[in-house]
């Protein structure tokens, strides 16, 4: 039944999609709900000298676009290929990144930032990749997104150290993986570094399978504007092979991005949570 009705909602036409998605969204903002109170807290540490006025509405702003991107995840799942991308109408960095590409293996940082869905399946037309995969808790939900995430060849691999293995197997033979640098790590796997100017624990695999493979990197995304979506690539060039400075410049990086489309990013993802001292920072 769950997978019935997400195929439905994916097939409908864009205009009733946007409805639902405005009504979904107008209902994080009215109503109390987790989302709405994790969004609230987490946009109020990271723009501390925003007045509440601006925070109120940047916070509006990103439950709205959560509403609409529930409906726009699965209408990527669902729509045929070369219809989703056909969505994206312009880019940047892409020229640097296939040059890479050319040279050797190539590493994607893929923050919680726009419509990242879009942006696997739009890559797959000219570059198939690697990425680790967490099965979700309705197996009819995660066979839904495994089948969408491997159109164009893509290969998914567990989110364990075995699918660590396997994307450094791939990238050492030059392939392009994915892998998203703004999720919490467990404990031993991060470090505090700043992020919107608070210490925030930070993966360091994105450092290490840099350093084991000497893939070049690039900080990427798919973000809505008024034609569509936008897909940018960044390169991260660190200053040195210092794992704290490597992770600080790619978290100066990555919160550059959301800051120019703040509505856009997953504030609703407790990624503040803990802090330095080995307390929880409240909600």
């Amino acid at each position: 039944m769950i997978e019935w009705i997400m195929v439905l909602i994916g097939r409908l036409p864009k205009p009733i999609r946007r409805g639902l998605g405005a009504i979904a969204g107008r209902l994080l903002v009215w109503l109390p709900n987790q989302s709405k109170r994790v969004t609230t807290a987490n946009l109020r540490r990271a723009y501390p000298s925003l007045s509440e006025c601006k925070l109120r509405a940047i916070t509006r702003a990103s439950l709205i676009e959560l509403g609409h991107k529930f409906f726009t995840l699965l209408a990527t799942w669902q729509t045929p290929a070369p219809d989703v991308q056909k969505w994206v109408t312009s880019s940047e960095g892409d020229a640097t990144f296939h040059e890479a590409v050319r040279q050797g293996p190539t590493l994607i940082l893929l923050p919680h930032l726009g419509n990242w869905e879009l942006f696997g399946l739009w890559l797959s037309q000219t570059r198939p990749y690697t990425a680790m995969f967490r099965p979700m808790r309705l197996p009819a939900m995660s066979d839904i997104v495994r089948l969408a995430r491997e159109r164009g060849g893509n290969r998914l691999v567990p989110a364990t150290p075995t699918g660590v293995k396997s994307i450094l197997r791939d990238l050492k033979t030059g392939s392009t993986a994915i892998i998203l640098p703004d999720q919490t790590p467990k404990q031993g796997m991060g470090e505090f570094l700043p992020f919107f100017g608070l210490e925030t624990l930070t993966a360091t695999l994105p450092f290490r399978l840099a350093q084991a493979t000497r893939a070049r990197v690039f900080v990427a995304g798919a973000v809505r504007d008024t034609q569509g979506y936008h897909v940018f690539f960044e390169e991260l060039v660190a200053p040195t092979q210092s794992q704290t400075e490597w992770l600080t410049a790619m978290n100066a990086v990555i919160e550059a991005w959301v800051r120019r489309f703040p509505d856009q990013y997953q504030w609703e993802y407790n990624r503040f949570h803990q802090a330095p001292d080995g307390t929880h920072r409240v909600i």
